[in-house]
C-alpha cells in the first residue's frame, strides 16, 4: 500500500452560538471588535474527528511436534501448560489491536491421541496458551487441517471458539462463514485464510495427501496449483463479499511456498499479483518454514499497493538444527502494521510497517525440554534478561543477522528502532 480506501462516513458537528452580554464596551475601537469577530468565527468551527491509528500483528507457523508436547506435560498435575512458550514475547503481541496467528495442528482431543507429524493434533491448552499471549484470530486452513479428519477438524473449531479465538479459513457448515471482519477501534478489518491443495485424486481435491470428501470440500478455504486460475476468481469473490460487509481493510493469510525456500516461487508471485489487482491490503504467508521476504505488490491499474509477506517463519516449532540440518527453521517474525484512519479526509492508509525477529529457544532443564519464543532485538541486548548465554546466545546473534538482511534485503539500510525494524512504505 499505501492504499487509499473509500470510506462511507457521518460527521456530526454541533455549533456553538454565541451570547451577548451587557458589559461590551462601546467606544472599543472598530478594528477590536472585527477582531473578535473573526476569533468568534474560528471559535464556532466544527471539531473534525481525531485520526484512528491500530495496529496489526501477524506470526507464521504454530506447530506442535511430539517432543513440544512431552515438554509441556507437567507430571505433577497430569495437565497441560503451553504459557511459557509465549512469556518473552507476550507483551508485543498484547500491545497490538489485532493479532493473528497460523495453527499448524488440530486440536482433536485426547482421545485420539496426541502426536506430531506427519498428522498433529495437540492438547486443548495450545489455544489457551495463545488466548493469554494476546491473540485474537486464527488461521485454521494449512496442510494439517485435515489430519484428524472431519470431526477433528470441527473440534479444533469448537475449542478456539470455547478459548475466546476467531477461526479464519474453515468452518462447520456453509451457512458458516469461513471468514471474520473485525471491528477494530471503528475500523473494519476482513481476515481470509486459504490453503494450498496437493494434487487432486479421481476428481477428489486432497489436502496433506488426505482425500477430502466432497461434502467437505466447502467447509476449508483451499486452492489448487491445478486449478489455480479457477481458485483465483473464488478468492476475488471472497474480497469482493467482505467489502459488501462493510470491510475497510482485506487481509489474506495464505498458506503457500515451498517448505524450506527462502525465497518466494512463482506461484506465490502470480497469488499475490492478483490478489493485489482484486483490492486485497496485506497477504501475510505461512509453510514453508522458514522466513522469507517481504516485498509491495502495484495493482495492474496503478491505483492499489498491496503488503505481501511472503513467509513469517516457525513461531514455535521442533525444527531446527538439530533436528533438520536447516538453522533457518528456528527463526521466525512478529510484522506489525500500523493503520491510520482519517475520517475527516476521508481515508485509510498504512502508515507504518515494523518487524520483530524472532528465534525459537530449546534447552533441557532438570532433563527436560524447554521451547521458548524470543524477541531478537532484545534479546542481544540484554541476553540475561531470556536466559541466552553461550551457544544459545551465538545462535540468536547470528538469527537476528540472517533474518534482519534477508527479509530487508536492499532496505537494510532503514533506520534501526529500539524494539523493531521498520520497512519503507509504498509511495
Amino acid at each position: 500500500m499505501k492504499k487509499i480506501l473509500n470510506i462511507t462516513f457521518v460527521v456530526i458537528c454541533v455549533f456553538l452560538l454565541s451570547a451577548c452580554t451587557t458589559d461590551v464596551n462601546v467606544d472599543e475601537p472598530k478594528e477590536d471588535k472585527e477582531e473578535k469577530t473573526v476569533e468568534n468565527k474560528d471559535d464556532n468551527k466544527p471539531e473534525l474527528p481525531e485520526p484512528v491509528t491500530i495496529q496489526i500483528s501477524a506470526v507464521g507457523d504454530v506447530m506442535a511436534h511430539q517432543p513440544q508436547i512431552n515438554a509441556q506435560y507437567d507430571q505433577g498435575t497430569g495437565e497441560y501448560d503451553f504459557n511459557n512458550n509465549f512469556k518473552y514475547i507476550k507483551p508485543h503481541i498484547q500491545d497490538s489491536d489485532l493479532a493473528l496467528a497460523n495453527l499448524e495442528t488440530t486440536l482433536a482431543g485426547h482421545e485420539r491421541g496426541y502426536s506430531g507429524f506427519p498428522l498433529f493434533n495437540a492438547p486443548d491448552e495450545l489455544a489457551e496458551g495463545l488466548f493469554k499471549a494476546g491473540f485474537h484470530g486464527i488461521s485454521t486452513s494449512n496442510n494439517h487441517t485435515y489430519d484428524t479428519g472431519k470431526s477433528g477438524m470441527l473440534r479444533t473449531l469448537d475449542v478456539l471458539e470455547k478459548k475466546g479465538l476467531a477461526s479464519i479459513g474453515t468452518r462447520r457448515s456453509k451457512e458458516e462463514k469461513s471468514y471474520e471482519i473485525f471491528d477494530v477501534d471503528g475500523i473494519k478489518v476482513g481476515v481470509s485464510a486459504y490453503t494450498y491443495e496437493t494434487p487432486i485424486v479421481n476428481g477428489h481435491r486432497t489436502i496433506n495427501g488426505i482425500t477430502i470428501p466432497h461434502t467437505v470440500e466447502p467447509l476449508i478455504d483451499s486452492f489448487s496449483y491445478q486449478n489455480l486460475d479457477e481458485d483465483l476468481k473464488t478468492m476475488v469473490q471472497r474480497v469482493e463479499k467482505m467489502e459488501e460487509e462493510g470491510a475497510e481493510v482485506i487481509i489474506f493469510y495464505m498458506h503457500w511456498g515451498s517448505e524450506y525456500h527462502r525465497e518466494p516461487n512463482s506461484y506465490q508471485q502470480k497469488i499475490s499479483q492478483s490478489l493485489a489487482d482484486s483490492g486485497v491490503d496485506i497477504i501475510f504467508g505461512s509453510h514453508p518454514h522458514v522466513v522469507q521476504p517481504i516485498q509491495w505488490y502495484e495493482s495492474t491499474d496503478g491505483e492499489h499497493e498491496t503488503l505481501v509477506v511472503y513467509s513469517m517463519g516457525n513461531f514455535i516449532s521442533n525444527q531446527r538444527y538439530e533436528t533438520l540440518e536447516n538453522r533457518y527453521t528456528e527463526d521466525g517474525l512478529i510484522v506489525n502494521v500500523n493503520i491510520t484512519k482519517d475520517v475527516s479526509k476521508n481515508k485509510i492508509e498504512i502508515e507504518s510497517v515494523t518487524i520483530i525477529p524472532t528465534w525459537v529457544n530449546r534447552y533441557l532443564k532438570e532433563g527436560k525440554y524447554v521451547y521458548e519464543i524470543i524477541p531478537l532485538t532484545e534479546a542481544v541486548s540484554s541476553p540475561e534478561k531470556f536466559n541466552l548465554t553461550g551457544q544459545a546466545l551465538k545462535r540468536a546473534k547470528q538469527s537476528k543477522t540472517t533474518t534482519v538482511e534477508h527479509v530487508l534485503g536492499e532496505n537494510i539500510k532503514n533506520v534501526f528502532l529500539d524494539s523493531e525494524y521498520t520497512l519503507p512504505v509504498a509511495n
